[in-house]
């Protein structure tokens, strides 16, 4: 089991590591998300202004 883990220099277990690997995943979720957000919100604008029909002008 002690194989499955990465330690530091001193047998403890290396933290910097694996905070650094959570801050990654993290970063990798939250553009994820981002990216999830933007397409929604533009998929929404883009079916308000399709789904509107288009008005001829009116004459006087």
């Amino acid at each position: 089991m002690k194989d499955d883990m990465k330690y530091d220099e001193f047998g403890n277990l290396d933290t910097e590591y694996y905070l650094e690997k959570a801050y990654e995943m993290r970063r990798i979720y939250c553009a994820a998300v981002m990216r999830k957000a933007s397409a929604n919100v533009k998929t929404f604008f883009v079916n308000l202004t399709t789904g509107r029909a288009l008005k001829s002008p009116q004459s006087l």
